[in-house]
């Protein structure tokens, strides 16, 4: 039986705040590290007019004092409904986000696993998986 590595990580939730046309505004509930995250948070789809591939939806994380100037993350999908993955600069090192949106929508979970990205895409895909399956 193959035991897989699952990194530590921080649990934040955050609740819907605001919804108009092209967003969904969610305000952080509640941290295990407040510190990973500003208090607002926006997801939106993706209308290509950025950098980022294999992303239907992104995540806008309040980093700046315009929206516009935010640093811009993209969800991809994992293949299991209504959960996500992306790399989230953390201090500037690259570090696993999973994240958990119910159909409802009105809550979203965050488990950011801090400086720890796994680069082939087979150990990050059986990682995700493990990380899933324990949410």
């Amino acid at each position: 039986m193959e035991k897989t590595f699952t990194p530590d990580h921080y649990k934040l939730t955050c609740i819907l705040d605001e919804v108009k046309k092209t967003f969904r505004q969610y305000k952080l509930n509640s941290a295990d590290r407040p510190d990973l995250l500003p208090e607002l948070v926006r997801t939106q789809k993706n209308n290509g007019y950025n950098s980022i591939t294999g992303a239907e939806n992104l995540l806008i994380i309040r980093n700046a004092s315009n929206w516009t100037k935010c640093t811009l993350i993209g969800l991809r999908p994992t293949g299991i409904p209504n959960f996500y993955y992306s790399d989230l600069p953390v201090k500037g090192v690259k570090s696993l986000i999973v994240v958990f949106v119910p159909d409802n929508e009105k809550t979203m979970v965050l488990r950011v696993y801090k400086q720890f990205y796994p680069h082939l895409a087979i150990d990050r895909h059986r990682i995700i998986n493990s990380i899933i399956q324990k949410f």
